[in-house]
């Protein structure tokens, strides 16, 4: 089967996130040290534990209805979401005016040179961007596990698990990413604070212009955002994939897969 291969991104200190965060703020991506369970089993309260031993007792029962085509259907549904969400992006940073579209705050045209604008508008902008990705990925999500739900028990049992994690870290991640706009803010004052002094505000959003590069620097938070977001959907992919490629010739007529590592 042809499969078109989705670039990956990892969520270990090499991600394309934790790279910019880095390079915009040293202090706002330390390396996390400790054990990895330890501080994973933090992020869990009682109830969260429970569900989390439920679903790894769960046996599903199916039916089954195994197929070598699934994988390419999650990579599709993937690629379509992504690109709708790119979309809806790049028409906001083009400025393009539509009902549909969140406007990037436009600049005054009597704003005053020896004051700095309000970053508020800003935080407004990207959070609503935010707020896209969580409505687009979540449901990209759900897909996903009805998908592996009905492929196999194997994929059923990891589409279970990931419901409890998805629900067991929301609020780690929505805590998590609502900070990115608190960085994002200290760069709009710094950039503010090494502005060449001559910049009438016409030249703010000229090629040397601060306003132009704390612009660029947000629509990349944003697209390493996205990268970071669309990760547990990757993962459910691979399995996908490797679960597929592992099963046996006979796969469609015994209903039977190999197990998912």
């Amino acid at each position: 089967m042809h499969r078109t291969q989705t670039r990956t991104q990892s969520g270990l200190p090499g991600s394309r996130l934790v790279q910019l965060l880095s390079s915009l703020d040293s202090k706002a991506a330390r390396a996390s040290h400790g054990d990895f369970a330890e501080r994973l089993g933090r992020l869990f309260d009682l109830s969260d534990a429970i569900s989390l031993d439920g679903a790894t007792r769960h046996t599903p029962k199916g039916p089954f209805s195994a197929s070598d085509e699934m994988p390419q259907q999650l990579q599709d549904d993937l690629l379509k979401t992504r690109r709708a969400l790119l979309d809806y992006l790049g028409r906001s940073f083009s400025g393009e005016k539509a009902a549909s579209v969140i406007a990037l705050p436009p600049l005054r045209d009597d704003a005053d040179p020896e004051k700095r604008p309000s970053f508020s508008a800003y935080e407004r902008f990207y959070q609503a961007h935010q707020r896209q990705m969580i409505a687009g990925l979540s449901n990209l999500r759900l897909r996903c596990r009805r998908l592996l739900s009905g492929h196999s028990a194997p994929l059923a049992h990891l589409a279970e698990l990931d419901a409890v994690f998805e629900s067991g870290l929301a609020s780690y991640a929505r805590q998590g990413f609502a900070a990115l706009s608190g960085v994002l803010e200290q760069r709009y004052r710094l950039l503010w604070q090494q502005r060449d002094p001559f910049h009438t505000p016409a030249d703010w959003l000229g090629p040397q212009g601060w306003l132009t590069q704390f612009r660029r620097e947000l629509k990349m938070l944003l697209l390493a955002e996205l990268d970071a977001r669309q990760e547990p959907v990757l993962g459910l992919l691979a399995a996908a994939r490797e679960a597929t490629e592992a099963a046996p010739a006979d796969a469609h007529d015994t209903n039977e897969v190999s197990p998912t590592p």
